[in-house]
């Protein structure tokens, strides 16, 4: 076995370049393109390279004339670099947005389920109150956010916390609880119906995110109890303002989060129909990385997250 490398020989010789390099030969997955990238002569970046294999006392990389390709301790000494050059870049912004009076940024990665309301509310809330904090949105699904907020790319995530958020490097905390809408476009057919038959879901087709998500599910056991078959799922969409316009233009049904059916409900732009679904799916919440000490633009924001979340609550219990 060889010979693991101590914590001090770590923090006394690996260097920030190392890490750059690290993170871009993983991209590239060649010498002559990484060096190019790098601002660095092949022979200077192999010698770098060196420096970094002899470090960690194990290649990190097989040549072949392909290119490089990372070993199984390449691409886990790739992440690690990642995670450290993102967490230098979010340093960076806090020490210039110190330095010119701002509060500083914070990232954020948000799922539809709170694009509509708890988040809107969060950041009206900082700009009353810290104008100058910069908030950068990035709206996706798991399979997007989780692994950029485990990279360090983002300071946290927020959404349904679902299996992943059991995930032992993950750190949850519950807002609250969302119940969840049958909606359909103010115009259709089935938007002043007091009550709905089988015969007349069967006839109906659906934008819902996927048969295999846990909303399809929930659904199709509301439509069974009023004796439909299953849900004819015509779009598969997570995207609110899409699944939104889509059922203003279409006969299409939907099921989106109860407290955005009933602001849209308000405002005419959707209609909710009587087809109660009886169980709730995953609660909303934020997801941070254990690992990580929250900056202080970051805190603001779960701040402003919570005391939208009260909003929220309040909201739904009047």
């Amino acid at each position: 076995m060889p010979e693991t490398p101590t914590l001090q020989q770590l923090r006394s010789r690996l260097r920030i370049r190392h890490l750059v390099l690290l993170d871009e030969l993983g991209r590239v997955g060649n010498l002559h393109r990484a060096a190019e990238a790098m601002h660095l002569s092949q022979p200077a970046l192999s010698k770098l390279l060196g420096e970094a294999e002899a470090l960690a006392r194990q290649p990190l990389f097989e040549r072949s004339h392909h290119g490089v390709a990372p070993t199984a301790l390449g691409l886990l000494m790739i992440d690690r670099a990642r995670l450290l050059l993102n967490e230098l870049d979010a340093t960076h912004a806090e020490l210039a947005a110190a330095a010119n009076g701002a509060t500083g940024k914070v990232r954020a990665g948000i799922f539809p389920v709170v694009a509509h309301l708890l988040v809107p509310l969060a950041v009206q809330r900082l700009q009353e109150t810290h104008p100058a904090l910069r908030i950068e949105l990035s709206e996706g699904l798991e399979k997007q956010l989780l692994p950029a907020l485990r990279a360090g790319e983002l300071d946290c995530v927020v959404g349904r916390l679902g299996v992943e958020g059991a995930d032992a490097d993950l750190q949850c905390e519950i807002l609250y609880d969302e119940a969840t809408a049958v909606v359909c476009g103010p115009a259709h057919p089935l938007a002043t119906r007091r009550r709905l038959s089988g015969a007349a879901l069967d006839r109906c087709r659906w934008v819902l995110p996927s048969r295999n998500a846990a909303l399809y599910s929930l659904v199709a056991a509301a439509v069974s109890a009023r004796g439909a078959g299953f849900p004819q799922v015509a779009i598969e969409s997570s995207a609110i303002l899409t699944i939104v316009s889509l059922l203003q233009r279409t006969s299409l049904l939907s099921a989106i989060p109860l407290r955005v059916a009933r602001a849209l409900a308000e405002n005419r732009q959707l209609a909710i129909l009587p087809l109660a679904l009886q169980a709730r799916l995953h609660p909303v919440g934020i997801m941070t990385r254990r690992d990580a000490r929250a900056a202080a633009a970051a805190t603001l924001f779960l701040n402003a997250l919570r005391d939208a979340a009260t909003m929220v609550r309040t909201d739904a219990s009047a």
